[in-house]
């Protein structure tokens, strides 16, 4: 298959890791669960998710040259406007460029403009296709592949990413037809046969994804996809020590997959085999130190194990890889809370506003490491900042809970802080309270910063 279409599968077939994580009280409850639909994870992602900028002020955009002086009587040089063609091609071969630069967004608007420039250019649909695809876009991938198929039918890599795109939508009945095309346009094209049986194995067809992956072994044994997908599918269906074996097998043939060894621990966790799990997902862990998965994996069974300091240094190696994993960072103040160790808990909540000061999410972090200290006082100004960051109204209203928490349970040296508090939110019953003014967010940012120690 071809390497940009690996990544359009952004999770494994196989990841049944069960949430085995708990959080005693209401403010770390409530916290937990904002957080949990706040940041997904990224876990199989090259870049960032894609923001497309608009129709202007993209910073890769080029300033044409000088026009040249027009001799009259006498043909100039460049002085005839380009044709649409022509400045398509010129857009298109700046998007390559800024593609193997690494700005997938900025590649992105200039294929863009290449296309509206010229709509019948080829492989510009292509391009946007892979790079939505590599993260997990799989909507819009699909409106990019089916547009390089309309314009170019026999572009066999354009009608496997659409396929693949598909299935990973749930649109199996579609994926499979557009891949079913392919097999019987190319028999022997194997990453048509591979992306067939990841199709049939979403749609929980077993047996017909079983015999598409074989055959895509026979034409390319050493198909590394291939045997890992077809690990996932016998570890689906119980068949553990050939799933073992085809995960074993895509190791040996591509040893920076990180993939196949979580879905392996996966396997060996579900078995019982809990040392032989832990192994994989460290090992998955040094072949990406980005795998969210690798991370997960090992934290849920050192939990499973009683061994909550082992827990906590798997976060902490989490968070340094991914600084603004702010699910892993609640999770972690609050395990820290837990086991008494406030210090490290508070050092992870400033670190998380450090990282990154405009985050509601880190406000509400270090805001937990606050309040699991008892230092409440500190507690409720992190909160009304994370309040005034976030940005849908079920996330503010949530907030809100968590700091009628607080002034439920707050001592009567505290009676006064919070009374004010009240009185300065006070709204209507029902209604939600609106984001910060911005500058109200300035001012309390700053007079945050500057009441933490040095």
């Amino acid at each position: 298959m071809h390497d940009a279409l690996r990544h359009v599968r952004t999770r494994p077939l196989s990841t049944d890791l069960p949430r085995a994580f708990a959080v005693s009280g209401l403010v770390f409850a409530l916290a937990c669960a904002l957080a949990s639909g706040l940041a997904a994870s990224a876990a199989y992602a090259d870049v960032p998710p894609l923001l497309i900028p608009g129709g202007q002020g993209d910073s890769s955009h080029v300033d044409p040259p000088a026009a040249p002086l027009i001799v009259p009587g006498r043909a100039t040089v460049g002085a005839q406007a380009k044709t649409p063609h022509e400045r398509a091609m010129d857009a298109y071969t700046l998007g390559r460029a800024l593609e193997r630069q690494g700005q997938p967004a900025s590649a992105i608007a200039s294929y863009r403009r290449a296309i509206m420039a010229d709509s019948t250019l080829r492989d510009a649909h292509l391009h946007m296709g892979r790079l939505f695809a590599r993260v997990g876009q799989h909507r819009a991938a699909a409106n990019e592949f089916a547009a390089e198929v309309v314009l170019d039918p026999a572009n066999t890599e354009a009608g496997r990413g659409l396929g693949i795109s598909l299935s990973a939508l749930g649109d199996s009945a579609r994926a499979i037809t557009q891949l079913e095309l392919l097999t019987r346009r190319d028999p022997r094209d194997e990453a048509s046969w591979q992306a067939l049986g990841f199709a049939y194995a979403t749609a929980h067809r077993s047996a017909d994804a079983e015999k598409a992956l074989k055959r895509a072994l026979q034409l390319d044994p050493k198909d590394a996809d291939a045997w890992r997908d077809l690990g996932a599918l016998y570890a689906n269906t119980g068949r553990v020590h050939d799933a073992r074996a085809a995960y074993l097998k895509t190791t040996a043939l591509d040893p920076n997959d990180a993939l196949v060894l979580v879905n392996l621990g996966n396997l060996e966790r579900r078995e019982g085999n809990l040392d032989l799990a832990l192994a994989s997902y460290h090992q998955a862990e040094r072949r990406d130190s980005l795998n969210a998965f690798a991370y997960r994996g090992q934290v849920e069974v050192f939990e499973q194990q009683q061994r909550d300091a082992d827990a906590g240094a798997v976060y902490r190696r989490w968070l340094r890889a991914v600084p603004k994993e702010q699910q892993a960072r609640i999770e972690a103040i609050a395990l820290f809370s837990r086991l008494g160790r406030n210090d490290i808990a508070l050092e992870l909540g400033r670190d998380g506003v450090r990282t990154d000061a405009r985050s509601g999410e880190a406000h509400l972090a270090l805001g937990m490491a606050y309040h699991g200290a008892q230092q409440d006082r500190d507690a409720l100004p992190e909160l009304r900042l994370a309040q005034g960051f976030m940005r849908a109204p079920e996330q503010r209203k949530r907030i809100e809970q968590l700091i009628a928490g607080l002034r439920m349970a707050a001592p009567d040296s505290l009676r006064v802080l919070f009374s004010a508090d009240s009185v300065a939110h006070m709204r209507p019953q029902g209604v939600t309270p609106p984001p910060l003014p911005q500058a109200v967010i300035d001012s309390l940012n700053a007079r945050a910063q500057r009441a933490k120690p040095r």
